[in-house]
């Protein structure tokens, strides 16, 4: 609506100045004998001198309007899309009045339509880190998350025979773990391509353990996780067959409980390990498409924690183990397609491999991981830099929890934009 009322009045702007044109084009073009004896002096006709001296001010003011038009929409929008600017000065002789006319008429009936379905596009890009914000743009992410995993365990107390005689009690048990993790997460759209962000997850987990009696048994824990904090560069941009490709390094502390420092009955949820991850993930588009891979490693960091000595004979006897947690490998690839220009689906795939962890140099049974899940998300973009983003997931390995959901709500904002030209009058 602002945008119609600023560019009416640069259309009557310019229908008033083509009138003024005509009706001097209309007066010069009559014969005068005065004028043709005054051929030969160097004096300038005063009607031109003050209808070039009209256009250049309206040149000037139609860039001014143009850029505060610019400046505001990107304010609307909460700073999402990178605002255009007007670098040159236009420059319209006479001739051309009528074909400004229909372009700034054109420009008028600004289709609304492409930018939103660009916007869906791009927050389902932006959450998977396949895209940067604009500089000085500000996104804050509430999203909640649930992950459901279960377990069946098998504990033999005795001794074997023969390796397929056991002599002793053999119990089973099955585990059920819930997670409720909100996670906090900011990013700001800095200078020179590059996007900072920070990750503070919140949230609470129960586990619980039935046995071959069928006595149930639970263990609950609310608290703050490992925050994490990142930093994310483009590397290049979309053009031809080059995809727009983007690196981020990140790293996790240890600010949540780590299971090294609970008592039997609580649950950890930090994992008590540092940890620096490197990422490196590309887009490519083709309309309505939007494909895109990440290729991740994660380095675990080394630390030395108090366990449980082992001793029969001194049960509370403890040691300092030295633990190498495993390193990570991962990928993870899928399509988004705009489905209309508020909505846009996502369809991906992770893998991760995680090496097995040592104590004191010796591998730690059953700590190898393979995880994958299936994951299907959809984003809607309800208002201009205010979106919901939803993400369910399938695991389809043991090692991965057998249902996750995800519910996000993003809102961006503007801290800083394009400076504001001043009106240069020639």
């Amino acid at each position: 609506m602002l945008r119609r009322r600023v560019l009416s009045a640069v259309v009557v702007l310019l229908a008033s100045a083509g009138s003024l044109l005509a009706q001097t084009t209309s007066t010069n073009g009559q014969p005068q004998t005065q004028e043709v004896a005054k051929a030969t002096t160097p004096a300038r006709d005063p009607v031109d001198l003050k209808l070039q001296e009209a256009l250049r001010e309206r040149d000037a003011i139609i860039r001014n309007l143009l850029e505060r038009v610019n400046e505001l929409e990107w304010r609307m929008n909460g700073g999402f899309t990178t605002p255009a600017r007007v670098d040159e000065r236009p420059t319209l002789p006479a001739a051309s009045t009528s074909r400004v006319i229909n372009s700034v008429v054109s420009t008028s009936t600004y289709d609304n339509t492409e930018r939103q379905a660009t916007e869906a596009l791009d927050q389902a890009l932006i959450v998977r880190g396949g895209l940067l914000l604009p500089s000085g743009t500000l996104e804050v992410d509430n999203t909640t998350s649930y992950f459901s995993a279960s377990s069946d365990h098998v504990t033999v107390n005795g001794f074997a025979l023969l390796p397929v005689l056991v002599v002793g009690d053999i119990a089973s048990e099955r585990i059920r773990e819930d997670y409720l993790l909100p996670n906090f997460t900011a990013r700001l759209g800095l200078p020179h391509k590059l996007q900072g962000d920070v990750t503070i997850p919140y949230g609470y987990e129960l586990i619980r353990t039935v046995d071959a009696n069928n006595v149930q048994t639970s263990s609950s824990s609310f608290g703050l996780g490992d925050i994490s904090a990142g930093i994310s560069r483009q590397l290049t941009s979309e053009h031809g067959k080059i995809p727009d490709m983007l690196a981020s390094v990140r790293f996790k502390s240890t600010t949540g409980k780590d299971p090294f420092n609970l008592q039997s009955s609580q649950i950890a949820l930090g994992t008590g390990f540092n940890s620096i991850q490197g990422n490196l993930t590309m887009a490519k588009s083709s309309d309505p498409v939007v494909f895109f891979g990440n290729l991740s490693y994660t380095a675990n960091l080394k630390g030395d924690h108090t366990v449980s000595a082992n001793d029969p004979n001194n049960p509370a006897a403890t040691m300092v183990g030295h633990f190498n947690p495993g390193d990570a490998v991962g990928f993870q690839i899928g399509s988004i397609l705009a489905l209309n220009p508020e909505v846009s689906m996502t369809l991906g795939w992770d893998q991760r491999f995680t090496r097995s962890t040592t104590l004191n140099g010796v591998d730690i049974p059953a700590s190898y991981l393979v995880e994958g899940t299936l994951r299907l998300g959809t984003s809607y973009v309800y208002a201009p830099g205010k979106t919901i983003d939803l993400s369910f997931g399938v695991g389809l390995t043991p090692d991965t929890p057998n249902l996750q959901f995800s519910v996000g709500v993003p809102f961006r904002m503007g801290l800083w934009g394009p400076k504001q030209k001043k009106l240069d009058v020639h």
